[in-house]
């Protein structure tokens, strides 16, 4: 609890159980003033407004109960690195993040605790790299619809964003 003393005109002070009782000009500065300490406070404001989800995409498909990717593009201006810890889409039974190997042979498709999302840096999960595979889908997806999913950050915690259905990948 913070709890700040000021005194005035007014009367304003602490109350009774230790909390702060505050009026007039006095308390909306001092209110401004724990705002702005917050706001500039390292990480405060970097662990959700820094961080921002666009162009997110899934393809389109006439079946049901097929896997199939979501790739967008993130942009992390915080100054700390986050990560993708999961997906919720309302089409899809269930997401998982996966990576992709190149080591001998054919890439391979494999599944990862998180993605990382470095620091001041702006990445784009694609079929080819990092990407969220879609799985079990519960309808059809038609090209030009667009759904909401729940991607869910380690440290700017859920991000709501608009995911469009394409023909194109």
């Amino acid at each position: 609890m913070i709890a700040i003393a000021t005194s005035g005109r007014d009367g304003a002070g602490l109350d009774r159980v230790g909390q702060t009782a505050l009026s007039g000009r006095s308390g909306s500065l001092a209110v401004g003033l724990v705002v702005v300490g917050l706001w500039l406070t390292p990480g405060f404001a970097a662990a959700g407004d820094a961080l921002q989800v666009t162009n997110a995409r899934v393809p389109a498909s006439d079946e049901v109960g097929i896997d199939l990717p979501l790739v967008m593009t993130i942009r992390n201006d915080a100054t700390e690195a986050d990560a993708i810890l999961r997906v919720r889409c309302p089409f899809a039974n269930f997401a998982e993040k996966h990576t992709v190997d190149r080591g001998e042979g054919a890439p391979a498709m494999r599944a990862v605790k998180s993605i990382p999302i470095p620091e001041n840096k702006t990445i784009e999960l694609k079929r080819d790299g990092y990407h969220v595979m879609l799985l079990q889908t519960r309808q059809k997806l038609v090209d030009g619809e667009t759904f909401t999913c729940a991607v869910v950050f380690q440290k700017a915690g859920t991000k709501e964003t608009e995911v469009q259905v394409s023909r194109t990948p």
